[in-house]
């Protein structure tokens, strides 16, 4: 039988949400923006995940388990993939940025419902460029 037991963690840090340590609740990001991350696929020699689309906890956790997943069964990622398989009708592309320790990271960028990448998008979409420490300023 297969090990079915994820092996790394997952960080969301939102909006109105809790800490789950400390039950401080924070109100420090622009609307619908968040920075939820991977937390252990170093033990695999993969860069960890990130995703700053704040589409709530389960479905953020949906996206970065899967991604966790693929690379468990083997797959390698890198900036610049285009990733299929996660939603029918868009490929997510894969951006290296660094987290807010200047560590490199794979950020899961997510069209628009235009399909539209951040750069042509609008708020909050186009937060998706931001650096990791911007986004904890609220900054544009």
């Amino acid at each position: 039988m297969l090990d079915r037991k994820l092996d790394w963690d997952i960080h969301y840090v939102s909006n109105n949400v809790p800490c789950s340590e400390c039950g401080k609740v924070e109100k420090i990001f622009p609307d619908y923006i968040c920075d939820a991350h991977t937390d252990g696929m170093n033990k695999y020699g993969h860069p960890e995940f990130q995703l700053v689309i704040d589409y709530g906890s389960q479905e953020v956790c949906r996206l970065l388990n899967t991604m966790g997943l693929r690379v468990r069964n083997g797959e390698k990622f890198s900036g610049g993939d285009q990733v299929s398989g996660l939603y029918e009708d868009c490929k997510v592309q894969l951006r290296e940025v660094t987290d807010c320790d200047g560590k490199p990271i794979l950020r899961l960028v997510i069209p628009d419902r235009q399909n539209r990448l951040p750069e042509q998008s609008e708020a909050p979409f186009n937060y998706q460029m931001l650096a990791t420490a911007l986004l904890y300023t609220g900054e544009k």
